[in-house]
């Protein structure tokens, strides 16, 4: 018996050993892998809070499909009146940029994001156009070094091959669940800090960790973006056509 329990703890320090000895490369894989799954509906309120304190709410849904390793988007604006029907793609392509669309029911067309503009506020959010395909890069993006490992967490600094949006970003890992506790986005400089995004609660959906309450906020203005999910559903059947400009545009399969 005691020999049996000798081998258990060395097994247990042996892992222990094997999560102390990833890289920050392998950290951050690990983060899009609990994140990813192929395919997803979301159900989610947005709440744009005011340094007032005064709140805005929206009501989206947000359907995900990822076929040979390219994930596409639809986010669809079910509420206000003034906002209703307002859709928005993004299409990932193998040189691992995405091409964003968005269709605006005022003036009955849609639009596409070019790469200059996906720094720009989406639909009146903290969150830019790129933030809606990603808030974190996998290991063939960027560069990552871990900063500081604790007990419980990994503070990861990620500065981008591919300088557009961000000039780098720090995140804090949990390390039993692998989801980003807090990102800070820095300006192109890497030196100024223009956004935190925080997850204030986390939840379990089909036996996968989520960020069930997330909200960016905006350092110059201290106006914020409160996103939470109301109804999660993974790795369902979806009907490709969702991920068209057809779609986009008619709202019809």
């Amino acid at each position: 018996m005691k020999r049996l329990l000798t081998i258990l703890i060395v097994l247990s320090l042996a892992s222990g050993l094997v999560w102390a000895e990833m890289s920050a490369g392998q950290i951050m894989s690990k983060v899009m892998e609990v994140q990813s799954s192929s395919s997803s509906a979301l159900d989610l309120k947005l709440s744009l809070i005011e340094p007032s304190g005064q709140t805005r709410e929206r009501r989206i849904q947000t359907l995900s499909q990822t076929k040979n390793g390219l994930t596409s988007t639809l986010t669809v604006f079910l509420s206000p009146e003034n906002v209703r029907n307002t859709r928005f793609l993004s299409l990932e392509k193998e040189d691992g940029k995405n091409e964003m669309w968005i269709y605006l029911p005022a003036l009955k067309r849609s639009k596409r994001i070019s790469s200059s503009e996906e720094g720009g506020s989406f639909m009146g959010s903290d969150f830019s156009y790129a933030d809606m395909a990603s808030t974190t890069y996998d290991e063939n993006q960027a560069q990552h070094v871990l900063l500081e490992e604790e007990t419980t967490r990994y503070v990861i600094q990620s500065i981008p091959y591919e300088k557009k949006t961000y000039g780098k970003t720090v995140s804090i890992i949990d390390k039993e669940t692998f989801l980003p506790l807090q990102v800070e986005f820095f300006d192109l400089d890497g030196a100024t800090l223009v956004k935190t995004l925080v997850t204030e609660q986390t939840d379990v959906a089909n036996g996968k960790p989520i960020a069930k309450v997330l909200t960016m906020r905006t350092v110059s203005s201290g106006h914020a973006t409160r996103l939470e999910m109301l109804q999660t559903r993974f790795d369902i059947p979806l009907n490709s056509a969702y991920f068209t400009q057809k779609f986009l545009e008619t709202g019809r399969l």
